[in-house]
């Protein structure tokens, strides 16, 4: 796949599992993609979580997307940029994690911290292909 078709299935199957390390010891957990645009995958997470202080430390993550229906995984391998940017917070906070507002009522947006893998590496793994060789990884 290339990057837009990439993009576009992230953007039909948001959430992700994220590996990320914390005392050189693998991390995973369930991540909603905030944004899905042609500047990458953004990402919204606590400031004062463990993940916020992973990524922080080591900013290389792996995504991996799943879509049942089609039988097809994407993973997707880079470093993550952590972003400044109020007027974003605001936007994803206000349009698509609106459970968020009563949190940044209280707290400010500062509690919040975003986070965007501007590019990377991608692997597509389909189970109707499983007994093949493991695929070729492509630049996202």
């Amino acid at each position: 796949m290339n990057r837009q078709e990439v993009l576009d299935f992230v953007q039909r199957n948001p959430v992700s599992h994220m590996a990320t390390l914390e005392d050189g010891r693998p991390r995973v957990r369930a991540m909603h993609t905030a944004l899905v645009d042609g500047s990458g995958l953004t990402f919204c997470t606590g400031t004062p979580k463990p993940v916020c202080a992973q990524l922080l430390a080591d900013p290389s993550v792996e995504l991996s997307y799943w879509d049942q229906e089609s039988g097809i995984q994407i993973r997707i391998r880079g470093e993550m940029e952590q972003l400044d940017d109020l007027e974003l917070k605001a936007r994803i906070v206000g349009e698509i994690f609106t459970f968020l507002q009563p949190v940044v009522e209280q707290h400010g947006y500062d509690v919040l911290t975003l986070f965007r893998l501007p590019k990377g590496e991608s692997r597509v793994w389909r189970s109707a292909e499983a007994a093949r060789p493991v695929p070729e990884i492509d630049t996202f």
